[in-house]
């Protein structure tokens, strides 16, 4: 039964079938490669090229058989010379047969599946390498675990000696500052607050901070946390993401540029006296000079104060004791050179003392800025970029005045700082009094880097002061470049982003939620955030139109041969195929010399001679016989 089978029409229909399943088979199989990273590449090419054949050869195996019954059934209908007999029965394993006009004439169908047959291989060429290897850059969008952000709420406590922390984190949070009390165990005492007096006020910058600071000044370039890379984009991915956050932030203005060049008033400040460009090269002897100092808070804050800052005197305490009165303007002053490889002029004897350098002055005011910024983290280093700054408001609103000899207030604070209701005191609002000592914080160890001159006297460069242990100067004769305010700025942001190395800090929280401290564990699920993920790698790239398009083609021709082999042998009445073997070709030609006609003139027909309860017996004539 199955030879029965074999030699039916099913069986044409069956493998232009597995065809069509190859053909799926291998467009699925590099749907599902594509844009995977390529791992045992050759083995995926080599099963795509299995399949690329099976499919091929199904439709072909398919073509053939129609071709076989499209031929027996044309030569039944026409005359043809016996040289066209022989490119339509021949055609399909012999390519010479093919180009013989007749019978692409008579019978062009078969011809074309014939020429099907032969171009066939290139489908399993085309197919194959329609999947390939490139190199390129993947990204995709999702949920970092581990992105950290900047929130100076979380400075916020009813008591330095609070335990806060973060959840399931081990380790107490820090903080940017340190504390004093006016009476043992400060807020949390259970004397009454207002008759002892009793509160907690700030000292200075936390030591823990310092180490951050000194690592910043000393690279300059941000620090950050061990494998952050890692922890927020996964092994091997490079990524980006975009947090937001309020903080502290210098604004800069440019108010002298050039000998000639008058300072202009900044703001409603008072410039330091003879803080002019006449005290710069070259009409003076400073390359830099910086006082960032002016109304600074003042610790001790009084005399005689006792362990943990309680004061020695009996309450009530000096109404100013602990506020934070203002915010120290940044005055700084250069002379700047365009080019810092090349030597300058040491001295005012020296050829280029009058025009290489050019003198700048400006200043800088403490802000609370909203920030937009974007972090990359690429190789395991870790950038990032300020995309906005929105300035909000100065942090303290006053004005530094004078410095008087002696303090009035007491406490052991000189400055005569205005307006006096614009100070930030502990007593008045404490959670507000803690950010704005963060920010107090940040800001006075940043003036500190900052804080010193350099000079070009006769004698030699002279330099001293914070701003040598930094690399704001250059490398060779200790000169900045043009535009320093910019540098400025960047130096300050370094230090904020620097923040985030260490997740101890209270003020460093999850950016999925920022009331949320983040502490130094990694995140999880829960502290998914936005951010793009990239990874350069080899991936697997399928061009899927070649492939369905060359698959398309076939299945199209093979269907109109199946279509029109299966029309033939309804036609002829058989259900059994024709085939085209020795004993069938030999079988219908009992009747025909080929010498009586090897000038191949007389035409020759096949005709039926008998019939059978398997279909019909043929032979080959002389069509002048028929």
């Amino acid at each position: 039964w199955w030879l029965r089978v074999l030699k039916s029409k099913w069986s044409m229909i069956a493998c232009l079938i597995i065809g069509v399943v190859g053909a799926l088979g291998h467009h699925f199989l590099y749907y599902h490669l594509h844009g995977r990273l390529a791992t045992n590449q050759q083995w995926w090419l080599r099963l795509g090229q299995l399949i690329s054949f099976i499919a091929k050869a199904n439709f072909v195996v398919a073509a053939i058989m129609a071709h076989q019954q499209i031929a027996w059934r044309a030569v039944g209908q026409k005359g043809f010379s016996v040289e066209a007999v022989d490119s339509l029965f021949g055609s399909a394993h012999n390519v010479m047969e093919l180009f013989n006009r007749e019978a692409w004439i008579k019978s062009w169908f078969v011809m074309f599946l014939a020429l099907y047959m032969w171009a066939s291989p290139f489908v399993v060429i085309f197919t194959s390498a329609t999947l390939d290897v490139v190199l390129k850059q993947k990204e995709e969008s999702l949920l970092c675990p581990s992105v950290r952000t900047l929130n100076f709420e979380g400075e916020v406590k009813t008591s330095y000696q609070e335990p806060k922390k973060a959840a399931g984190e081990i380790l107490n949070g820090r903080s940017l500052s340190s504390y004093n009390w006016t009476y043992e165990k400060g807020n949390w005492a259970t004397q009454d607050k207002e008759e002892f007096d009793i509160f907690e006020y700030f000292i200075g910058p936390a030591p823990s901070f310092e180490r951050i600071v000194s690592g910043v000044f000393s690279s300059g370039q941000p620090i950050q946390r061990k494998s952050v890379a890692q922890e927020i984009c996964g092994k091997g991915w490079d990524c980006s993401t975009q947090i937001q956050f309020i903080g502290p932030g210098y604004r800069c203005e440019e108010l002298a540029k050039g000998v000639e060049s008058e300072p202009k008033k900044f703001g409603n400040s008072i410039r330091p006296e003879n803080f002019t460009t006449d005290l710069f090269v070259p009409r003076g002897n400073y390359t830099y000079f910086a006082d960032v100092f002016r109304g600074e808070y003042v610790n001790p804050q009084m005399e005689n104060l006792t362990d943990k800052g309680v004061p020695s005197a009996e309450p009530p305490f000096p109404q100013n004791l602990g506020a934070i009165r203002t915010e120290p303007i940044i005055w700084i002053g250069y002379s700047a050179v365009k080019d810092l490889s090349v030597p300058h002029a040491r001295n005012k004897s020296a050829k280029g003392w009058t025009s290489e350098y050019e003198p700048t002055i400006f200043a800088c005011e403490h802000w609370e800025v909203n920030y937009t910024v974007k972090l990359d983290y690429t190789d395991g280093v870790q950038t990032y970029k300020v995309l906005n700054r929105d300035y909000k408001n100065k942090i303290i609103d006053t004005v530094f005045e004078k410095e008087e000899k002696e303090p009035t207030d007491g406490t052991l604070d000189k400055n005569v700082i205005t307006p006096n209701a614009s100070y930030v005191r502990p007593r008045r609002d404490y959670p507000r009094y803690r950010e704005i000592a963060a920010y107090h914080s940040i800001g006075n160890m940043f003036r500190k880097q900052l804080e010193g001159n350099v000079m070009l006297p006769d004698t030699g460069p002279t330099a001293n002061g914070g701003i040598t242990k930094t690399t704001l100067l250059g490398k060779f004769e200790s000169l900045l470049l043009p535009n320093f305010h910019d540098e400025v700025r960047r130096a300050y942001e370094d230090l904020l982003i620097s923040l985030l190395s260490d997740g101890q800090l209270l003020a460093v929280a999850w950016a999925a939620d920022p009331s949320k401290l983040s502490g130094t564990n990694v995140g999880g699920e829960d502290t998914g955030y936005e951010c793009v993920r990239r990874h350069v790698a080899n991936y697997f790239d399928y061009e899927w139109r070649i492939l369905v398009a060359v698959y398309a083609v076939s299945f199209v021709i093979a269907s109109i041969g199946v279509y029109h082999g299966i029309s033939a042998m309804q036609s002829d009445g058989t259900s059994t195929q024709r085939e085209m073997t020795f004993s069938s070709i030999a079988g219908a030609t009992k009747r025909v010399s080929v010498d009586e006609n090897e000038k191949r003139e007389t035409k020759i027909r096949c005709f039926p001679v008998d019939e059978r309860s398997g279909g019909r017996l043929y032979e080959f004539r002389a069509e002048l016989q028929g």
